[in-house]
């Protein structure tokens, strides 16, 4: 049973957000699943690393910004570049102490309206977050480029809008294909086959302006020279969200912390890009209830989604835990919302190690670890503080198979109260860390961890 209603408190962890999911491939499959590049997995001895971040605009509410934090026991060196979609640039150098971080809002360019920032870094363990300007989103930088990137559950209806942040950064163009997918099938519109990306330019794809007024859609890219960072950005009635996407489509996904609370939506959007319909299974833990399988049919190329909230077969009764099996490997996301509004987020991908941190002074509403696998496991936590402070961590703490736990539950009290960054690990890749925002009603802002894979 999931044991994690706990509010954490205010000084706690909001997640520098990136995950790994292995989501929709454009009518092709990778057969193993590949997590997002990030800073985490960077060597600490490693002479230079480097960080790339896309998604922010401004003209839309308070500017976003970009916040590294340096995991390492030293300091590091940062070399800036912020580009917009007009090419122009700021440059900068930052010097950022061991555990201190530091942020620096794109909007300080006067010309442009989205944003691309590129950090050379003088040795390894910064990572990279970026905020919206309200609070209410984040996601992670990407330590390199992606050649395959897919994500779903995007919406055009009227009220909304749907985009595609790109940000190359490498030295030469980067030439992609896009296949759009719906609930009544796949298109690939002309404009978006063969769309060339200059050397270290930024620049969007509005999916609104090829698939009008629809809800549900699915994208799959495929980089076919260079690289690509990508972030799906949703503007749904003013809510604001990101889709970090992912490399690969999976049979499986997981979603920790889903709202059942009443006036909440909370819907998983699949979409599936075989040429077999993929039979989907979703199991819901909640609370003391015993739940039946939520159950759905994909067809090929197309899109569809199963209710949660409201949905008379579910209890409210707060949070309630999911795991996603699919017969065909499919792309799925997490749409949470109430009345007007949805916010897209992607389901974190198992790995070894995550890192939770609070970026926004929001704290968390809930933050837990799920064991993805059959067998108990063993997870370390570790509290990193600032400056001269030493650190903390609290080892063979146990949780139980296919079992989620709060954070609280497995860290003493002094822990939670002097700490707000929190590397949590396991020696094998069965973890999936998850974490909402305080909101009204409870749940409907969700962010994913950043992954170390």
């Amino acid at each position: 049973m999931a044991k994690h209603r706990r509010r954490l408190p205010l000084v706690l962890v909001v997640v520098v957000v990136l995950a790994a999911t292995g989501v929709l491939t454009s009518l092709r499959h990778s057969t193993n699943p590949s997590t997002l590049p990030s800073g985490l997995t960077a060597s600490l001895d490693a002479e230079s690393t480097a960080l790339y971040c896309t998604g922010l605009a401004s003209g839309t509410g308070p500017p976003g910004r970009v916040t590294f934090y340096n995991t390492s026991d030293a300091s590091r060196s940062l070399s800036l570049s912020i580009v917009s979609q007009v090419g122009t640039t700021y440059t900068s150098t930052i010097e950022l102490a061991a555990h201190a971080a530091q942020s620096i809002q794109p909007s300080v360019l006067d010309s442009g309206t989205n944003f691309g920032v590129a950090v050379q870094i003088s040795g390894g363990g910064v990572v990279g977050n970026e905020t919206a300007g309200n609070n209410r989103a984040e996601v992670p930088c990407q330590s390199t480029g992606v050649r395959h990137w897919y994500a779903t559950g995007f919406d055009t209806l009227v009220g909304s809008s749907a985009y595609l942040s790109l940000y190359n950064p490498t030295g030469t163009a980067a030439v992609l294909n896009a296949t759009i997918f719906t609930g009544t099938g796949f298109s690939a519109p002309q404009s978006f086959q063969g769309l060339s990306i200059p050397a270290h330019t930024q620049t969007q794809i509005n999916l609104g302006g090829q698939v009008v007024n629809t809800a549900n859609v699915g994208v799959g890219i495929d980089v076919l020279r260079g690289s690509l960072v990508i972030v799906g950005v949703q503007d749904s009635n003013g809510e604001v969200s990101f889709d970090q996407g992912a490399v690969s489509p999976l049979k499986a996904a997981w979603f920790p912390n889903v709202t059942t609370v009443n006036h909440a939506t909370a819907q998983i959007r699949v979409a599936n890009p075989n040429a077999a319909p993929a039979q989907v299974t979703v199991n819901v833990t909640l609370s003391k209830y015993t739940v039946a399988p939520q159950t759905l049919t994909v067809s090929p190329y197309s899109t569809s989604l199963v209710n949660i909230t409201p949905n008379s077969a579910i209890p409210a009764a707060g949070y309630a835990s999911l795991t996603l099996r699919s017969s065909e490997p499919v792309v799925t996301s997490l749409a949470t919302g109430q009345g007007t509004w949805t916010a897209l987020s992607a389901p974190a991908a198992p790995g070894k190690v995550f890192l939770i941190r609070d970026f926004t002074g929001r704290g968390f509403d809930a933050a837990t670890v799920t064991n993805t696998s059959s067998r108990t496991i063993s997870v370390s936590i570790t509290t990193l503080k600032d400056k001269e402070t030493k650190s903390l961590t609290v080892t063979g703490e146990k949780v139980g198979g296919d079992t989620t736990e709060s954070v609280l539950a497995l860290l003493p009290a002094s822990a939670t109260t002097q700490s707000q960054t929190f590397i949590v690990s396991s020696a094998t890749p069965s973890l999936v860390v998850g974490l909402t925002l305080p909101s009204k009603p409870n749940g409907v802002l969700v962010v994913v961890p950043l992954n170390g894979g």
